[in-house]
């Protein structure tokens, strides 16, 4: 079976459930918080795709790190997931989750890099652009690329929107190469 295809089918469940009972936000946050902790703790991450650590171990360790800070549909999953040997789809699960969550609330998220960091009020009209080609609500995140000479690259979806000095520096040398 595709790890993929399992993730998207426990976060549907996830997204359903949280549906259901009206908890989406708030399993929303849990999620970001599960997220948080995995990239920023590498053993945390490494437990759980670890085959050698017992069940055992990991659900005392699952409900010692999360008991009080999740609601516990979530930790209801992350246990089911531990028990049916399956936590080691939990990170493709959170990505999937989110992914759900902003389809169901019409959200893309996008990326911008820049040669440096972008103070709010372009951030808000290069959104506002977005938005307006996407007639979606836009998260954008805005990342430093060093290779850029100047200008940005703005990626919504799959779409790319270079306006990079460097790519104008290219076409400008093909160009000269052809004439």
């Amino acid at each position: 079976m595709n790890n993929s295809r399992a993730s998207l089918r426990y976060a549907k469940s996830l997204l359903t459930l949280s549906l259901e009972k009206n908890i989406l936000e708030l399993v929303k946050k849990d999620v970001e918080i599960i997220s948080d902790l995995f990239r920023s703790s590498r053993e945390i991450s490494n437990l759980y795709l670890s085959p050698i650590i017992p069940i055992n171990h990991k659900l005392k360790i699952t409900n010692k790190i999360f008991e009080k800070k999740i609601n516990q549909n979530t930790l209801n999953l992350l246990n089911f997931l531990v028990l049916r040997k399956r936590d080691n789809l939990i990170e493709s699960i959170l990505i999937r989750f989110n992914e759900l969550y902003n389809s169901h609330h019409n959200i893309e998220e996008s990326h911008i890099y820049s040669t440096s960091k972008l103070d709010q009020k372009v951030l808000d009209v290069i959104k506002k652009f977005a938005e307006n080609l996407t007639s979606k609500k836009i998260v954008l995140n805005n990342n430093i690329d060093d290779t850029l000479i100047g200008g940005f690259n703005l990626i919504i979806g799959d779409k790319m929107i270079d306006c990079s000095v460097s790519s104008k520096l290219k076409n400008l040398r093909k160009k000269l190469i052809i004439n």
